[in-house]
């Protein structure tokens, strides 16, 4: 009797897979869950306000607060504060020199670990594959 193909059950698997070879090499760098997204989104565009770089990192807002305030005593990154309409006050991101060099370690290790994830699928079938992993949380996402 075969197995019936299941998306959920697949997207366990391949996520559990990927979060645990992440989670052992981002460990050697001392960065705990959400630092590493954080870091690539910055090493890409620096100063994004607070509550925009969560929705850019699919995280609430205490959330973000919480990780951005463990990576500033790691030194990783600065927040420098903006004003927003209304006079209202709101912090923009940036690295520091070492969250920059941290952010390309975390961006090489991410870069290995796909390579290793995406053996024997050509590069269609990658495409492919995130484009459909992206429609299915852009199916899923709550409006």
């Amino acid at each position: 009797m075969s197995e019936t193909k299941k998306l959920h059950q697949a997207l366990i698997y391949g996520s559990s897979a990927h979060r645990k070879a992440c989670r052992s090499e981002f460990a050697k760098f001392n960065l705990s869950e959400g630092q590493p997204k954080v870091l690539s989104v910055l090493s890409e565009q620096e100063g994004f306000l607070q509550k925009d770089l969560a929705k850019r990192c699919h995280v609430e807002p205490a959330t973000m607060t919480s990780i951005l305030n463990s990576m500033e005593k790691k030194g990783l990154i600065r927040r420098a504060v903006s004003h927003v309409s209304g006079g209202k006050r709101a912090f923009s991101v940036f690295l520091t020199e070492r969250g920059r060099t941290v952010a390309e370690t975390v961006n090489n290790i991410v870069s290995d670990i796909e390579a290793k994830a995406f053996i024997g699928f050509t590069q269609a079938e990658q495409d492919s594959l995130i484009d459909y992993l992206n429609r299915i949380g852009e199916n899923l996402e709550v409006k």
